[in-house]
């Protein structure tokens, strides 16, 4: 996994521990019809995939487990070239992480404080375990079939779907998982996805408010917010959303 992306998703999850830890005092679209069903069973996927170098979306995740409790997480995305900006909300706050040439930074708005996360490790981290398309899509331990099932239009956008089963019958550390993914044909990247485990959880992933036009503005860390270390930007993350 990139070090950056592993790095940014370690943080949120302890700092969701640690909130958690204080504040205790779809269906599927039927395919285009005559289109091709090709079935290719491979450790690669049958297509290219390349994030735009300039585009923003919102990213919404929902997960609902076996017995129904439904979660609902949302983020946004802001690219430009090597400029980055992901915004995630918690507990009613939000978290920015701007990933800059000159480094990478960390935002609490609410607090008006920032801190360079790139010189410091976060106690506890843990190894991502999302189960995600991408990573169904890249894990070479499984093997794995992909089924074209035509084109479609999402949300007004023209997109491939694609049937993706993660047979783990080798592969101990992987469960087996059946997802279907819509690639964007203009942008060239996935802008929904719904995955299904064998434990009965089902994860559907969905892009919306996408545009390849992006204020340069996003990407600056704003004048009035003061530096701190990484250890007092997470106690006052915490401290504000302890108050709430």
């Amino acid at each position: 996994m990139n070090l950056r992306l592993a790095r940014e998703r370690a943080l949120i999850s302890v700092l969701t521990l640690l909130v958690v830890a204080s504040c205790r005092s779809a269906n599927d679209s039927p395919a285009t019809p005559g289109a091709p069903a090709e079935t290719v069973v491979s450790s690669t996927p049958p297509y290219q995939t390349k994030e735009p170098d300039r585009y923003r979306a919102t990213r919404t995740i929902t997960s609902v487990t076996a017995d129904g409790k439904t979660t609902v997480t949302k983020s946004s995305t802001a690219r430009d070239g090597e400029r980055r900006r992901t915004e995630y909300g918690f507990a009613s706050t939000r978290m920015v992480f701007l990933n800059l040439p000159e480094g990478t930074f960390v935002l609490l708005p609410a607090e008006k404080l920032y801190a360079n996360s790139g010189g410091e490790t976060v106690p506890g981290a843990a190894e991502d375990g999302e189960i995600s398309p991408e990573k169904l899509l890249h894990d070479e331990a499984a093997s794995t079939s992909y089924q074209k099932l035509g084109a479609e239009l999402i949300a007004g956008r023209n997109t491939n779907k694609y049937r993706v089963v993660v047979n783990s019958s080798n592969a101990a550390s992987v469960s087996p998982s059946d997802a279907l993914i819509w690639i964007d044909e203009g942008l060239g990247m996935p802008i929904r996805s719904e995955t299904k485990s064998s434990d009965g959880t089902r994860v559907t992933m969905e892009l919306s408010e996408i545009a390849l036009d992006v204020d340069k503005g996003l990407f600056k860390i704003p004048e009035d917010y003061q530096r701190v270390t990484m250890s007092e930007l997470v106690r006052g993350y915490i401290g504000r959303t302890v108050k709430r």
